[in-house]
């Protein structure tokens, strides 16, 4: 009972280790921005991404992180006008649709 309680603590803590090192690999590709503005999506970023991507490639295309919406489902603020952005859809972390949606209201930025 110990040997299989210890194989599984030592699973649960090398996830744990690759989440974090996941999570800062994100955080340093935002870090690595002169502006805030620059971890947005410009449209020439939006146009690279292809489908399987992962969400760390389109990270690292568009410099910064996505919001999650719901499950799968990220958005992108557009670097320069605050009415588009860019929502791209995950599915075993690897992109399976993209979309340009418009944005009504006022901008959370």
């Amino acid at each position: 009972m110990l040997k299989k309680f210890s194989s599984m603590l030592v699973v649960t803590l090398s996830l744990n280790s690759c989440v974090a090192y996941e999570h800062g690999k994100l955080i340093d590709i935002e870090d690595s921005n002169a502006y805030v503005w620059q971890k947005y999506m410009s449209e020439q970023e939006f146009n690279q991404l292809e489908e399987g991507m992962s969400y760390l490639d389109v990270v690292n295309t568009a410099k910064g992180m996505g919001a999650l919406q719901k499950d799968g489902i990220y958005i992108w603020q557009d670097e320069d006008t605050l009415t588009k952005a860019y929502e791209i859809q995950f599915q075993n972390d690897q992109l399976v649709e993209k979309k340009v949606v418009e944005l009504k209201g006022h901008s959370t930025r």
